[in-house]
């Protein structure tokens, strides 16, 4: 069973006039030669071709609405172009004159669906044919959607860009299956000591300690699970909208909640900048998780009596924000995959996702922006972790 989105059900309710366009079209040029028109083209100019004789004036009109429709659109005969519209070029890769259609990579694939639907029509002996559906990704990486119909002696090819719809699926099944791998270990040891408490012949202590492993175990699953959804919602989402944010107030904010987890740990926590500072562009919820992140990395990883530096200075490009401690840091083996999905460097003893700097990755990217670390593990050890927020007021300009 076929299931038809919005825009296949735009197809179709518009199919009747494409048809009468397409018949109209043949009958003004049925003693013309063979020539390749835009669906937006004026009357008497063809693209590539000499002047014909003008479609009607209802033709032109439904011809310039699909010029400028969100889906591709093709009217061929054979491997002859007809019509064609804006988009089609565009995702087809198509030059601006044609007649026939190019020897590209998704030529055959074409042509052969174009034979199939035909075929299904004569077998049906139905006026309403279903047509013929094919997903293609080109060498590009770019994924399109074309579905073919007859018409009469003609096909009509619509061709729709499913890239985006492309990329959150494959997200979506990175994200599953990197859920569904991290989560072996913590099931098997909640199995495992479950069975050890289930034993008569073990005492108070080994019961009391499988029980608390199994509790720390059961909390790691809860942290994989939520940061695991909250990269899953921020890699398949929209692009957010950016506004003009305050970066000062908002990291002062950060500071003064995580400021006891940092006395907890004899950690002095301080901030180096030099107001007034100017309005960024951002999201200051993000940009608050960015802070929250790293800063939560600083206190896991360093050692007591360690400092961590939160700085923000402009500079002609923007705000150049940066996060410094003096903690072990990371060694440079490591250094390179930190900010890859559950890739931790430190001891898995420590608790985590290993999702925090994937997280800040991901929002920093929809900022416009990268993460840069440097670390240092001998000498005057150390981790800082940098980025730069474009100026609000040079974006709007």
């Amino acid at each position: 069973m076929v299931v038809f989105d919005l825009k296949t059900a735009l197809i179709l309710l518009t199919l009747g006039l494409l048809a009468a366009v397409s018949l109209a079209v043949w009958l003004a040029h049925r003693h013309s030669p063979r020539q390749s028109y835009p669906l937006g083209a004026s009357p008497g100019e063809p693209s590539g071709g000499s002047s014909g004789e003008a479609p009607g004036a209802d033709a032109l009109e439904v011809g310039a609405a699909f010029e400028t429709a969100p889906f591709g659109l093709l009217v061929l005969e054979g491997a002859q172009v007809l019509r064609f519209n804006t988009e089609a070029q565009r995702l087809l890769r198509l030059p601006a004159h044609l007649v026939t259609l190019p020897d590209a990579e998704w030529f055959p694939l074409l042509m052969e669906d174009c034979a199939l639907a035909r075929a299904e029509a004569l077998a049906q002996h139905e006026s309403a044919p279903g047509g013929r559906y094919r997903t293609v990704t080109f060498v590009s990486g770019q994924t399109v959607r074309w579905w073919v119909v007859p018409w009469g002696a003609r096909d009509g090819v619509f061709v729709f860009d499913i890239t985006p719809q492309q990329r959150v699926e494959q997200a979506g099944r990175a994200l599953l299956n990197d859920l569904a791998h991290e989560l072996r270990t913590p099931v098997a040891t909640i199995l495992t000591h479950l069975e050890v408490m289930g034993l008569t012949d073990v005492g108070e202590d080994v019961h009391q300690q499988s029980l608390a492993l199994s509790k720390d175990e059961a909390q790691r699953m809860a942290r994989l699970i939520n940061d695991m959804l909250e990269l899953g919602r921020l890699e398949t989402a929209p692009e957010f909208a950016l506004r003009s944010v305050e970066l000062l107030p908002l990291v002062e904010e950060v500071i003064f909640q995580t400021l006891p987890q940092a006395q907890s740990k004899h950690m002095a926590l301080s901030l180096e900048a030099s107001p007034p500072l100017p309005l960024v562009l951002g999201h200051a919820d993000r940009l608050r998780q960015v802070f929250l992140n790293l800063l939560d990395n600083a206190f896991k990883y360093a050692r007591e009596g360690d400092r961590v530096v939160i700085s923000l200075t402009r500079t002609e490009a923007g705000i150049a924000c940066a996060v410094c401690d003096t903690g072990p840091g990371i060694p440079p083996e490591h250094l390179p995959y930190v900010t890859r999905r559950f890739y931790r460097g430190a001891s898995r003893q420590e608790p985590g996702s290993g999702l925090g700097l994937a997280l800040v990755t991901e929002i920093l990217r929809r900022h416009n922006t990268q993460l840069e670390l440097e670390s240092r593990v001998s000498g005057e050890t150390g981790t800082c972790v940098r980025f730069l927020l474009p100026l609000a007021e040079v974006r709007a300009g």
